[in-house]
C-alpha cells in the first residue's frame, strides 16, 4: 500500500514538475537493453552477460554491417554456435567488411583442400587466424609448416591446436628452437608431434628455450623419450617462482624435494595442476582415503583427474564394495582410478548391481539410503566422503 501511494505521489509531482518527469523517463530508458545488446543476444546467440561485455568493445547503431558479417559466416557453413564463439572472442568483426577482411582468408584455407565444415571447426577453435594478416602472417606460417610437416592435413591440425604460428615470425622464433631440440637428440617424430599439438613452447625466446631444454636434460629425462618433450612444455609455461610455490604446497603435505622431482619425472603435467586443486586432492587421499602422502608422489597422474567427477564417485563405489566384503581392502586404488569409464562401470558397478542394488546410487553420489557394515574401516571412510 505504501509503495502504491509513493508511486502515485511521484507521478503527481512529475506532472506538476516536468523536470522530474524527464528524470523518471531517463532512468527508465537506461534500464532498457540497448539495440547492440539485443542484437548480440538475438542475432549472435550470446548470453546476456557476454552480450553486455561485447557491447562495450564494438560500436554499431544499425544491423546492416553486422548482418552482412553473420550472413558471410553462414555462407561458409558456420553454425550459430560457432559464430557466437568467434564474435565473443573478436567482436570487432561485426563492423568489418567481410569481403575485404575475412573472405581472402577463407578462400586461402579452402584452396588448400580444407572442407568448409572442417574450416568452420578450425576457426571456431582458433579464431585468431581470422585476425592475423594473410600476407604477413598466415601464408609465411603455412609455408614454414609445409617445409616441416609436408601435408596440408597435418598443417591444418597444427593450426587448429595453436594460435602461435600466426602471431610471430616462425622462422626467427620457432626454427632456432626446433634446431635446439634436434641438437639434443630429440627424435624428429617427437618434434613433429610437438609442432602439431603444443607449439606454444616453441614460441619462447631461443635463449630461454635452450635453458629449459638443458634443465630438463639435467633432471635426468632421456631426450629420446616422449616425457622429455612433455617436461619441456611443462617448464616452458612455468616460471621458477611458480615451481617453488607449488613445491612448497607439496612439502606442506610431507613430500621431500626428491619426491617432487621423482613425481615430475613420472608425470610432468602434475606440476601444472593449480595449487587449489592440489590441496583438495591431497586432502582427500590423505584424510579421507587414509593414504600416505607419498602415495601421490608415486602416482602423480592421479592429480590430473577430476576429484568430483572421477575420484570421489569411484572411491565411494570401492568403499561400498569393501564394506560388503566383495572387494579386498588392499585394492589397487591407482590402477582402478585410471581405468576408462566403460571398464570401471563393467568391472565394479554393473557387475555388482545385483548383489549391491545401491551401488549405482553410490556412484551417482546418492548415499542417504546406503547401509554399511558397522565397525568396518570402510564405513568410517564413507561417512567422510
Amino acid at each position: 500500500m505504501f509503495q502504491y501511494f509513493r508511486r502515485n505521489l511521484f507521478h503527481l509531482y512529475s506532472f506538476q514538475n516536468p523536470s522530474l518527469k524527464s528524470i523518471s523517463q531517463l532512468s527508465y530508458s537506461t534500464n532498457q537493453p540497448s539495440f547492440k545488446v539485443s542484437y548480440l543476444i538475438n542475432s549472435c546467440g550470446l548470453s546476456q552477460e557476454a552480450a553486455l561485455k561485447v557491447a562495450k568493445k564494438v560500436d554499431f547503431e544499425t544491423a546492416e554491417k553486422p548482418d552482412s558479417v553473420l550472413n558471410f559466416f553462414k555462407n561458409y557453413d558456420l553454425t550459430k554456435t560457432q559464430i557466437s564463439k568467434i564474435i565473443a572472442k573478436f567482436p570487432k568483426f561485426l563492423v568489418s567488411n567481410p569481403d575485404k577482411t575475412l573472405k581472402p582468408k577463407f578462400e586461402f584455407f579452402l584452396g588448400l583442400g580444407m572442407p568448409a565444415p572442417e574450416l568452420a571447426m578450425t576457426l571456431c577453435v582458433n579464431p585468431y587466424m581470422l585476425r592475423n594478416s594473410l600476407q604477413n602472417q598466415i601464408i609465411p606460417a603455412f609455408n614454414f609448416l609445409k617445409s616441416i610437416l609436408h601435408t596440408n592435413k597435418d598443417i591444418l591440425v597444427a593450426l587448429r591446436h595453436s594460435r602461435y604460428f600466426t602471431q610471430f615470425s616462425t622462422q626467427t622464433v620457432m626454427e632456432p628452437n626446433i634446431t635446439t631440440l634436434r641438437n639434443h637428440g630429440v627424435p624428429e617424430s617427437r618434434i613433429l608431434k610437438l609442432i602439431m599439438t603444443n607449439a606454444g613452447a616453441l614460441g619462447l625466446k631461443s635463449d630461454h628455450f635452450s635453458e629449459v631444454v638443458m634443465e630438463v636434460k639435467e633432471m635426468g629425462f632421456d631426450p629420446a623419450s616422449s616425457l622429455f618433450v612433455v617436461a619441456v612444455i611443462a617448464l616452458s609455461v612455468m616460471s621458477k617462482p611458480t615451481w617453488e610455490r607449488k613445491s612448497e604446497v607439496f612439502r606442506s603435505f610431507g613430500w621431500s624435494d626428491d619426491e617432487i622431482l621423482s613425481a615430475f619425472k613420472k608425470q610432468p603435467w602434475y606440476m601444472i595442476t593449480s595449487e587449489k586443486k592440489v590441496k583438495k586432492v591431497m586432502d582427500f587421499f590423505v584424510h579421507k582415503m587414509d593414504r600416505n602422502p607419498s602415495f601421490l608422489s608415486r602416482h602423480p597422474n592421479l592429480l590430473l583427474l577430476s576429484l568430483e567427477k572421477r575420484i570421489r564417485p569411484r572411491c565411494m563405489v570401492l568403499q561400498v564394495l569393501v564394506s560388503k566384503d566383495i572387494l579386498e581392502k588392499d585394492f589397487n586404488l591407482s590402477t582402478i582410478l585410471i581405468l576408462s569409464e566403460k571398464e570401471f562401470m563393467v568391472n565394479y558397478v554393473t557387475k555388482n548391481e545385483e548383489r549391491v542394488p545401491e551401488i549405482l546410487s553410490a556412484y551417482q553420489g546418492k548415499t542417504a539410503g546406503i547401509r554399511l557394515d558397522i565397525g568396518s574401516k570402510a564405513s568410517d571412510v564413507i561417512r567422510k566422503l
